[in-house]
């Protein structure tokens, strides 16, 4: 299988394209950052043997998702899988958002998500072999997270546009799965601007057990994807409890496990 994977300079997408390389299949990476991107590649490389190539590229820029487009059908001629991974969010309150940070968030999570999609989806019935789209979302597609105000509206969007897209290509060689992570031992906190605390930090699972969890599930299709048992309870809190009680919880839940900090994202 051939797999596009984006935002896989790091964390759970560098671990997703890891997982995959290492069960035989060609992976072509993209992130902004080409130094890691090359470390990544030549590491693979080295461990699994598989074709591993790298695409250093701001999917958010004019025209990136058709030259990513364009480049994957180069490379591969035939694509099967396409993971959607890169997300970012500052964790602050609406009003101090910077304007750049807001059009960032929306960009990245919303914009390039639905564009890869529309141009890789058509490509997969084409070539009519058995292929996966993965949108990875968050435990915020169901869970509403205060501070990400944007980001958790992003995350409910990607989550019904995921399950609308599972719904709309069921019968086809197309499986469409969402993948919703909690708190994960990544760099995001820190970009964020969140200073975990320690008890905290014993709960969060590793990029590697989110990719050991989401690889075989997307391999059978799965539509909802939601590893740890501690997601899986925010979650169905998230479905069940009344919005505004919702909120109210996981500002308890996030006020007791973190501090704020200036996040580190370029502005």
């Amino acid at each position: 299988m051939n797999v596009v994977i984006t935002g896989a300079s790091s964390g759970i997408g560098r671990a997703l394209a890891a997982t995959f390389a290492r069960h035989g299949h060609a992976v072509l990476v993209v992130a902004r950052r080409e130094e890691r991107l090359l470390g990544l590649c030549r590491e693979l490389a080295a461990e699994c043997g598989a074709p591993v190539h790298c695409v250093a590229l701001d999917i958010t820029a004019p025209g990136a998702p058709q030259a990513l487009f364009r480049e994957a059908v180069q490379v591969f001629g035939s694509v099967h899988g396409l993971v959607n991974n890169a997300g970012m969010s500052p964790y602050q309150e609406f009003r101090d958002l910077s304007y750049n940070h807001l059009c960032q968030i929306l960009a990245l999570n919303i914009r390039s998500v639905s564009e890869l999609c529309y141009l890789f989806m058509p490509h997969m019935l084409e070539h009519g072999a058995p292929s996966h789209v993965v949108n990875v979302s968050s435990v915020a597609g169901y869970a509403p997270l205060p501070r990400f105000s944007v980001y958790t509206g992003s995350k409910h969007y990607l989550r019904a546009f995921t399950n609308l897209l599972n719904y709309e290509y069921r019968g086809t060689n197309i499986q469409v799965s969402g993948l919703y992570p909690g708190g994960t031992l990544t760099e995001f906190p820190v970009l964020a601007g969140q200073r975990i605390k320690k008890f905290a930090l014993k709960s969060m699972m590793t990029p590697e057990q989110v990719a050991a969890v989401a690889y075989p599930a997307i391999l059978q299709g799965r539509r909802v994807i939601l590893p740890g048992t501690i997601n899986q309870l925010a979650a169905l809190a998230g479905k069940l409890l009344p919005f505004p009680l919702a909120i109210r919880l996981m500002k308890l839940v996030y006020d007791r496990s973190m501090e704020p900090m200036p996040p580190t994202y370029p502005s």
